[in-house]
This record gives C-alpha cells, sequence and structure tokens, in this order.
C-alpha cells in the first residue's frame, strides 16, 4: 500500500469536529451596527412580549444575526429587527428566530449583557429580499 492511500484519522476527526462546531450556513460580516428587535413571541416568558432591546450587531449574514443586548431572550423566541447598516442609508426591517441565548459578561456599568443568535425569516412584510442583495455585494471582497 502506497503511503498516498493512507488516511490520518487524527486529522479525519478534527476536521469533523471543526464542522460540527460550525454551524454557519452562511459567511458572517463582522459589525458593530445598532440594531432594535421587538419581541413578538416568546412562550417561555410571555412578560417579554412587546419589549424592544436596543442592541448591538456582533455579526451579520444573509440568514442570520448576531448581537449583543442587557437582557436574555429564550430560545424559539420570534422577534422583529430593525437594523440600521452603517456603510448603507435607512433601516433593514427582518423577522427571525432566536435559535441560541447565552452570557456575554458585563460592560464596565457592571451590568449583564448577553449574546443572541437569530436565524432570519422570509417575511411578505420585511426586507429580507434587500437584505439578502446587500449581503451578495458586500462579502465580494
Amino acid at each position: 500500500m502506497s503511503s498516498g492511500n493512507v488516511i490520518e484519522l487524527n486529522s479525519v476527526r478534527i476536521q469533523v469536529r471543526q464542522r460540527s462546531a460550525d454551524k454557519r450556513m452562511h459567511p458572517r460580516l463582522e459589525s458593530d451596527d445598532r440594531l432594535f428587535t421587538q419581541v413578538v413571541l416568546s412562550a417561555d416568558d410571555p412578560d417579554l412580549v412587546g419589549t424592544t432591546l436596543s442592541c448591538t450587531a456582533v455579526n451579520l449574514s444573509v440568514g442570520g444575526i448576531q448581537f449583543r443586548t442587557n437582557a436574555p431572550v429564550p430560545t424559539g423566541s420570534l422577534l422583529d429587527l430593525w437594523v440600521d447598516v452603517s456603510t448603507r442609508p435607512g433601516k433593514f426591517f427582518l423577522a427571525g428566530e432566536v435559535r441560541w441565548s447565552r452570557p456575554a459578561g458585563t460592560t464596565p456599568r457592571g451590568e449583564q449583557q448577553w449574546y443572541i443568535g437569530v436565524q432570519l425569516k422570509t417575511g411578505a412584510a420585511t426586507d429580507i429580499i434587500d437584505w439578502r442583495e446587500y449581503h451578495a455585494t458586500a462579502s465580494i471582497p
């Protein structure tokens, strides 16, 4: 058997772990743009419905947004989002579902921060088509 037919199992295991750990479907654009989100539905915390949060984007993609805010939002919550991308005039109105939420540490003033991951949803009354077009041109180097 030639050395070209030998598969290094440790390197295969590492590659599989890396792919399974990163569930991202689309490339991300790093961001620190402002956004606002309003909780539309939250089965785990109905008192959050109608709450509007001021947030800071961490990264943006065609299919999702990661942002930082000062309140936890339960997984499965439905959100309306208004994203103000600094490189483009106007705001995007989007809708999405919280896929994950985790603590992000505290601010210098001692306030707890949270990272929230949102999967964007297609909706007739949203700017999802414009959002996708923006990302198609913004991700070109």
